[in-house]
């Protein structure tokens, strides 16, 4: 038996309990950590990616969508409004293949930067696909969204819902999409990040004699993308087994016992989400600094791709080094020169013999500074 089959009455999971303060905590700490993130980095010196910015607003859309019950007022209601819950299950079903989407739009762009720095060329039509990356997880959403307010209407007055932290579609289709589209995006993100992975490791020496260790950083948060692809790809396949458990010999009171287990458990899972999103992107160096105000105020603009248009080679020293460079080899010169100039009119002084000479000599001596010597 699955839950499509039992009475909507036997759905109404207890909304005081342990595991359901848990999820709307942990939900309610991704959405403000989120949000702060966004906040501090607009305002940061540190310029970022646009896909940087999607995928932070798409986890914040997707703890939205999780709490509207909470935030509309009827989440202790025992039958909230229909209305309200056709739009919040028809949102909560979008939202994680579309943040999932808008997390992978991330990890292919870190890829072309990461590809474009050690190919010192960009991939082919990289604009192109960074615009489609870029409207795939609303086009996503959107699509997703409208599907499953369809198949709720179809027939509204057999409609039902399964009422814990929020409210869900009593359908088992709703929940086969969101599932399989979940593990459909993760599959590509982690084989990306594996690739990721294993060029940064293949030319890592070229990376530390081009002096990128400050890019450090990025192959640590490309790793915890694939540890919540992993987590993710689980909670997927552990919905799909709720979902398609069937035993028509089962008492309903086994199985509502189990359901309950089982969308407790997923419901972590899916609070989880956001709040490792806040901790990847949120512990940024600069935006650590200006939460806890201790900014540095010399700090320049700088662009933080992921990895910058850099040569990844050993090149010449830099401008201010070569500057440096010629500055004191014109100070050495213009030393010699004053030795050199001494050491003859010290000889001129002495054939003289005339002791008035001598300020005109230590005048001499007393050469103007280099235009090229430091202060």
């Amino acid at each position: 038996m699955t839950a499509s089959q039992l009475p909507s009455s036997d759905l109404v999971y207890d909304t005081t309990s342990v595991y359901t303060k848990i999820f709307i905590g942990l939900q309610l700490a991704g959405l403000i950590g989120n949000i702060v993130t966004l906040i501090i980095a607009y305002f940061s010196p540190v310029t970022r990616q646009a896909t940087w910015y999607n995928c932070i607003i798409m986890w914040c859309l997707y703890s939205i969508a999780f709490l509207l019950l909470f935030f509309s007022g009827h989440y202790h209601d025992p039958s909230p409004p229909f209305d309200l819950c056709l739009i919040q299950s028809a949102l909560i079903h979008a939202a994680s293949p579309s943040a999932t989407a808008a997390t992978l739009a991330l990890v292919i762009q870190l890829y072309f930067s990461v590809y474009s720095a050690l190919n010192l060329h960009p991939i082919p039509y990289q604009s192109l696909w960074l615009k489609i990356i870029l409207a795939f997880p609303y086009a996503t959403g959107s699509i997703l969204v409208a599907l499953f307010l369809v198949l709720s209407l179809i027939d509204p007055s057999t409609t039902t819902f399964n009422i814990t932290a929020y409210c869900a579609v009593n359908q088992i289709i709703p929940g086969r999409i969101t599932a399989g589209l979940t593990i459909a995006l993760v599959i590509p993100m982690m084989i990306i990040d594996g690739l990721i992975y294993a060029r940064l490791r293949k030319h890592w020496s070229e990376f530390r004699a081009s002096q990128l260790g400050r890019y450090t950083s990025m192959i640590i948060r490309a790793s915890l993308f694939s540890i919540c692809a992993f987590v993710a790809l689980c909670a997927g396949f552990g919905f799909f087994l709720v979902v398609f458990a069937q035993n028509p010999t089962e008492p309903i009171d086994q199985v509502v016992s189990r359901l309950l287990l089982a969308y407790n458990i997923l419901n972590i899972f899916l609070s989880i989400f956001p709040v490792a999103v806040m901790l990847i992107f949120g512990t940024h160096e600069d935006i650590l600094r200006r939460l806890f105000f201790c900014e540095r105020h010399e700090m320049n603009s700088v662009s933080e791709h992921a990895v910058p248009n850099m040569s990844l080679t050993v090149s010449s020293p830099p401008l201010e080094d070569s500057i440096e460079l010629e500055s004191r080899i014109r100070t050495i010169d213009d030393h010699r020169f004053n030795e050199s100039q001494s050491s003859e009119e010290l000889s001129t002084f002495s054939k003289r013999g005339n002791p008035d000479d001598r300020s005109e000599m230590q005048g001499t001596m007393r050469k103007p500074a280099s235009p090229w010597e430091p202060p």
